[in-house]
């Protein structure tokens, strides 16, 4: 898994080991929190309520 990519971005990607789901959080806005099943699941619903990230 690639994670160099995204760490140049105004947003933050982590994992929940419990839940298995990764979390993507606003740097700019950090009450945004999205998640997903892979990467870009989780920064594909960040998108869609930070209109700063894009996807």
């Amino acid at each position: 898994m690639k994670f160099g990519q995204f760490s140049k971005t105004n947003y933050s990607i982590s994992l929940d080991m419990k839940s298995q789901l990764f979390i993507a959080r606003s740097n700019d806005n950090p009450k945004f929190e999205a998640s997903g099943i892979t990467i870009q699941d989780a920064l594909f619903a960040l998108s869609k309520i930070d209109k700063n990230v894009k996807f």
